[in-house]
């Protein structure tokens, strides 16, 4: 069989072996990964590939002690991968293979198809969260505490995002986007998950701050390996609220559909009206005060 006809992406071992990327796949020393890796110099949790559609995998390295490097660079954001790039844990080496094959006249009329029947729109919420540039931050710490800092906050974002029943579904450099379809999500759960990431920001390491927005998404249509293709007003409404967010000063940001669907569960107050890039008129904005107190005072919506 041809691999290259059948693996979209894979890893290449030292033995000339390969393991497919179907999707994403987790790298450590225990059981429960699914790459183990049985080396001391390996953590238990070292380092995961995210796969975005079918034509982006991103190295994610979780705070491991040991670091996690891309062509003997070490690791300290999310990083895309690129054909050939070398992946180093520990004393395990691997090369990153998607040669990424032209599509014919006949595939693309397929795939174009298959898109306008898969794709369906559905109310989700949306977080965006976004490290916000630190000077004091990048002069007190070395680069290897910089990428473990970076990598456990990832890490700790994944576990809140997913204990809540959502989906981490983008990352982006130094941020991420997480999502939830409504059908499934509860006011409650998103209200713990906010009052967590409030939890985090007063760690302050690394300074983050975050939007949650809810409207309609455009579902599917990517192709993706399990993984959803969002798209849609709602999600650039969502990524120019974070934007809006850092010129406000606020670490947290809240849409009114977002505060409607969260009344009665979160204490969150106005920030008044805003413009938002590319979108006409002003809409009404909400943030936490200190701690985020759950099912605490709501301000009328």
């Amino acid at each position: 069989m041809d691999c290259e006809s059948t693996l979209p992406a894979w890893l290449e071992k030292t033995d000339g072996s390969r393991l497919p990327l179907p999707g994403n796949l987790s790298f450590g020393r225990t059981a429960g990964n699914e790459v183990v890796l049985p080396d001391d110099r390996v953590s238990r949790r070292h380092a995961t590939i995210h796969a975005q559609g079918e034509s982006e995998f991103w190295l994610v390295d979780l705070g491991s002690r040991n670091g996690t490097y891309v062509n003997d660079r070490r690791v300290s954001q999310p990083v895309r991968l690129r054909d050939r790039d070398e992946l180093r844990l520990g004393p395990f080496t691997f090369r990153f293979r998607h040669p990424g094959t032209e599509a014919g006249p006949a595939t693309v009329a397929h795939t174009t198809q298959q898109t306008l029947v898969d794709v369906r729109s559905a109310l989700c919420w949306l977080l965006v969260a976004d490290v916000e540039g630190s000077t004091r931050a990048v002069q007190s710490r070395s680069p290897d505490e910089l990428a473990v800092e970076m990598g456990k906050w990832f890490r700790r974002c994944q576990q809140i995002v997913e204990t809540a029943g959502g989906t981490m579904n983008k990352y982006l450099g130094d941020g991420f986007l997480a999502f939830w379809k409504s059908a499934a999500a509860r006011p409650e759960s998103l209200a713990a998950l906010i009052a967590s990431l409030r939890e985090l920001q007063g760690v302050g390491v690394p300074d983050f701050r975050f939007v949650l927005h809810h409207g309609e998404v455009l579902l599917g249509g990517g192709g993706s390996m399990g993984e959803e293709s969002l798209s849609g007003p709602a999600v650039n409404f969502v990524f120019r609220m974070e934007k809006l967010a850092g010129s406000l000063g606020e670490r947290c940001l809240l849409s009114e559909a977002a505060a409607q669907g969260l009344k009665g569960a979160l204490a969150y107050h106005p920030v008044g009206e805003h413009a938002v890039a590319g979108f006409d008129g002003q809409f009404r904005f909400f943030t936490l005060p200190p701690g985020g107190e759950l099912a605490g005072r709501v301000a009328a919506v």
